[in-house]
């Protein structure tokens, strides 16, 4: 197995992404430029050994839990909205990889402990997943893989088989496949989140053994994966999307926290066409007191259920849709934070050149991401609430 000579702790991690925070910002415009991260970039997360930060000590990894997952995500993307994105991926998909069956690990972590995994969730109707002797054989489209480009290997969502009588898939897995064996395809030109590179990717009669792929139903439902046999520890016994939106969260919050402080630092030396300081408007002053206020109570509550990760006490479905709930709502605190900060920033704001366009432009995108739609989110948690059924499909993998 790969060791390390030292563990980071919790703060030095936090060190280290404030470090490269500080050299993301000489990147600003090349990664929208590139249509996603340079490079440098991915190497500098690599350096700091931050890709290992969720990765099981006994494969030599950090083991680090949510929190560093959280803070670390807010530094990078307050000066990188979609360095942000891509880099918090980065760490839960190896976290998420603690999760399938101990040889699908070797594969990856034996070869390299650096090695960088992407996801795609959204596979495209017409493609064809068959069962075959010792796996799957793979034909189809997947979408919205962020960060492809400079990754290894990525984990893609497959619906196999159709029950009749209710219209779900049979099986909903979760398959690793290296990067030989898929083709990424430059679709991603877009007018926000540029720089995450959320290409689609294609594979052609591609074979998945068995090892390389894990029931997604067990995840979603009860934080079971085969993995956790080995990986014992609290930080690999979590539903799947009651701690994996935990780094979009973290993005979303810390690109809102970079506009804030941008604004804000901008304003104290800015002055009106009728060259009057616009700090000096009162309505500026309060307009301050807002975004400031609507951002410490969306990091409270993001804060709060992290924390809540960490106490080991049972996560069932209606706690699961609770938390769910909560990453919808630090989303739409953060894009409201934004959208007052666009309101208030004069007609300079809609140049390409000025940065805080970029914030605006990345937050609002990320704000739309399906992880974070209140509507859907809010109806199921409601629905418990309230003491109603979730419908079948949310049921099975929400």
């Amino acid at each position: 197995m790969n060791q390390l000579t030292t563990q980071l702790t919790h703060q030095e991690a936090v060190e280290r992404a404030r470090e490269i925070a500080s050299q993301l910002r000489s990147r600003f415009k090349l990664s929208e430029e590139l249509c996603r991260q340079p490079e440098e970039t991915i190497q500098n997360f690599i350096d700091a050994g931050l890709i290992r930060a969720m990765v099981p000590k006994r494969w030599g990894g950090h083991e680090l839990d949510f929190n560093t997952l959280f803070k670390t995500g807010v530094e990078i993307a307050k000066a990188d909205p979609s360095a942000g994105w891509c880099y918090t991926l980065l760490v839960v998909h190896s976290w998420m990889l603690a999760y399938f069956p101990e040889e699908a690990q070797r594969d990856v972590w034996e070869k390299d402990l650096d090695a960088t995994i992407a996801s795609s969730f959204a596979p495209f109707p017409t493609n064809e997943i068959t069962p075959v002797d010792g796996g799957y054989q793979i034909n189809g489209t997947w979408g919205f893989s962020s960060g492809i480009n400079h990754s290894d290997y990525v984990m893609i969502q497959g619906n196999i088989g159709v029950n009749p009588e209710n219209g779900l898939a049979n099986e909903v897995i979760l398959m690793l496949v290296p990067k030989e064996d898929f083709e990424v395809q430059k679709t991603w030109k877009t007018v926000a989140q540029r720089g995450t590179g959320s290409n689609n990717i294609l594979l052609k009669n591609v074979y998945v053994p068995k090892h390389r792929t894990t029931d997604m139903l067990a995840w979603c439902q009860k934080g079971e994966g085969p993995g956790r046999k080995l990986n014992t520890g609290l930080l690999y016994s979590h539903p799947l999307y009651a701690a994996m939106p935990v780094c979009l969260s973290s993005a979303i919050l810390g690109a809102s926290i970079g506009a804030y402080e941008l604004w804000r630092d901008t304003m104290k030396n800015k002055v009106s066409t009728r060259n009057t300081k616009v700090a000096d408007f009162t309505h500026q002053q309060i307009r301050v007191a807002e975004v400031s206020a609507i951002l410490a109570a969306a990091e409270a509550l993001l804060e709060s259920t992290v924390a809540r990760l960490g106490t080991g006490e049972p996560i069932d479905t209606h706690e699961k849709l609770r938390i769910r709930r909560n990453y919808g709502y630090v989303a739409k605190l953060s894009n409201q934070a934004v959208k007052t900060i666009v309101d208030y920033s004069g007609a300079g704001i809609v140049y390409e050149g000025n940065p805080l366009n970029r914030y605006w432009r990345d937050v609002q995108a990320s704000s739309m991401h399906i992880t974070f739609n209140f509507d859907w989110l809010g109806e199921m948690f409601g629905k418990m609430e309230l003491g109603l059924p979730l419908s079948p499909k949310d049921a099975a993998i929400s």
